[in-house]
């Protein structure tokens, strides 16, 4: 569980991150793009994520191709939700049992501001 998020649920916050990696999905009738955000920091500096999966918006589309390693800063909604198994398999219920996570939404303000194998930081200052 992303338990620093916790503090920010329903709140929008400045973030800055590290690009890893584009992804896609697939549900309830509907696929789109996503990204891998590794190392998730508000703007003091203090470590809210160790990654977290967003979906791909207009925003990351307008701020260009990114690569592994491109610092970003963004803005998005803290969000709680439930995961884990709800079928009606037991061992699988067991396996993953339902707990409440924190999601980023709606990302806006999408801006490359370096990157971090050439020593920036993503987080500036």
């Amino acid at each position: 569980m992303r338990t620093n998020l916790q503090g920010l649920a329903g709140r929008r916050v400045t973030l800055t991150a590290v690009f890893w990696q584009y992804g896609t999905y697939r549900g309830r009738g509907c696929s789109g793009k996503t990204i891998l955000l590794r190392h998730v920091r508000d703007l003091s500096g203090r470590l809210l994520a160790d990654h977290t999966w967003i979906n791909y918006t207009a925003g990351f589309a307008a701020a260009g191709e990114f690569r592994r390693g491109d610092a970003v800063r963004f803005t998005a909604r803290v969000d709680e939700y439930v995961k884990g198994y709800l079928g009606e398999n037991i061992d699988d219920r067991l396996a993953r049992p339902l707990a409440v996570d924190y999601r980023l939404k709606f990302p806006r303000r999408v801006e490359k501001i370096g990157r971090v194998d050439q020593g920036v930081h993503p987080v500036p200052g």
